[in-house]
């Protein structure tokens, strides 16, 4: 999968692109050549883009083109900080997509990325076509207990936690240690912060956010994920006027990675908003 830079003033932000390498300064994908489906995926709390590196590739070969970065703190974008608020990721990606020539979208949020793609189309409402949100429950149910938890890891006071169940038991050992793996490559402390934005963004908004969507919205849920996170979900799409929840069997919170091709599908299949100019 082709990656490139992409610099805000000093701060490098990786990108990940379907579609052919481009020069430094060039969108991966020119505007003029662009035709079809955009999409934008979002990563979640302490996780990077690599976790889209295979659906990337399904959504490139149903006739679509993509692009999914590392937020600022994370994976090899630069700084050692997370963002602080949802909100302020949001104003990242959408500078990442002008920076991209991307005027309208449909936003895959994974966990965490799905509240910013929820903000996002909220904020602006012009630039999203519809929103595809994978693991949604798991950041709307971010305890106390999880942050505190990350914040002993970043004192040296307690091992980095993996939770087996976010992958389904059907994936296999070699999956469960993908997972894993992608869970590791960011420093902790973004992921503290990455949980703390989470927990703020939902109790802020708790109760409104349905209301102020105007966009399609598929609610993707693994078969095997938590009751808990699929409940939290469930509900959240419940209160949406024009979502539809979809059931991924053999999935767990990890969907991105253990069924891109079902997930592609999902997103070539959203009955997308219609632009201005339709």
């Amino acid at each position: 999968m082709p990656e490139k830079y992409v610099r805000r003033e000093d701060l490098p932000i990786l990108l990940r692109h379907t579609g052919e390498t481009t020069l430094p300064d060039a969108p991966p994908l020119p505007a003029e050549a662009a035709h079809g489906l955009r999409v934008i995926c979002l990563h979640d709390a302490g996780l990077q883009s690599s976790v889209f590196n295979e659906l990337l590739t399904a959504v490139e070969e149903a006739g679509a083109s993509a692009i999914a970065l590392d937020l600022p703190g994370h994976g090899r974008s630069g700084s050692l900080d997370s963002l602080p608020t949802i909100e302020a990721m949001t104003e990242m990606v959408s500078w990442v997509a002008r920076w991209c020539k991307i005027d309208r979208a449909v936003v895959v949020g994974h966990g965490m990325g799905a509240l910013v793609a929820l903000e996002w189309a909220r904020s602006e409402p012009e630039s999203v076509e519809g929103l595809v949100l994978c693991g949604v429950g798991a950041a709307l149910g971010v305890e106390g207990e999880a942050i505190e938890q990350m914040r002993n890891v970043t004192r040296g006071k307690a091992p980095r936690p993996f939770d087996p169940q976010r992958v389904s038991k059907n994936s296999g050992s070699d999956m469960m240690r993908r997972a894993y793996m992608e869970g590791i490559k960011t420093d902790p402390r973004a992921t503290l912060v990455d949980l703390e934005a989470c927990r703020a963004w939902t109790v802020a908004n708790r109760g409104t956010i349905a209301t102020e969507l105007g966009c399609p919205v598929r609610i993707v849920l693994g078969s095997d994920e938590s009751e808990s996170n699929r409940r939290l979900a469930e509900q959240f799409g419940e209160a949406l006027a024009k979502s539809s929840t979809h059931i991924i069997d053999g999935a767990a919170h990890f969907s991105p990675l253990e069924a891109p091709a079902a997930l592609a599908t999902l997103i070539q299949g959203l009955d997308r908003r219609p632009s201005e100019d339709s």
